[in-house]
């Protein structure tokens, strides 16, 4: 398999758009302070209900992503730092839906960092997120 250049997705025959990472955030990007505790990053995770939360340093500079698993296996006194994944996959908010799941898919990983037109992050997708969104479009689930 191979990832197909973002022109190749055809438009949704419904509405006429083409449905975009930029559509499916909802909430703006969630951060914590690479020497943030886990208890607290673990705290965090469970407020606001989501999966995974991005890492920064001093100059909120991109360092990673850390995610429930990563808590649930992280010593109890240690830093965000020492738990997250530094190996982070990031697509521009104008990235399909469809450009999202195949490069989870290929890539193996559940959250895609989503990068504003200046490079900075806007917000992170989930494989959540996009299974909620192809749920809705099916007409399963109601927004």
């Amino acid at each position: 398999m191979k990832l197909l250049a973002m022109d190749a997705f055809e438009d949704d025959e419904v509405t006429g758009e083409l449905y975009t990472l930029g559509g499916l955030l909802e909430t703006p990007v969630q951060t914590v302070h690479e020497r943030t505790p886990i208890a607290e990053v673990r705290t965090l995770l469970a407020e606001l209900r989501v999966p995974a939360i991005i890492v920064i340093d001093e100059a909120r500079t991109l360092k990673g992503v850390i995610t429930r698993t990563d808590v649930l296996r992280a010593p109890r006194e240690c830093a965000a730092e020492d738990a997250m994944s530094r190996f982070v996959f990031s697509l521009p908010r104008e990235a399909s839906v469809e450009r999202a799941a195949a490069l989870m898919a290929l890539e193996h990983v559940a959250e895609i960092v989503v990068t504003g037109e200046d490079g900075a992050m806007v917000g992170l997708i989930s494989a959540f997120d996009i299974a909620r969104h192809v749920a809705m479009r099916a007409g399963y689930i109601v927004a």
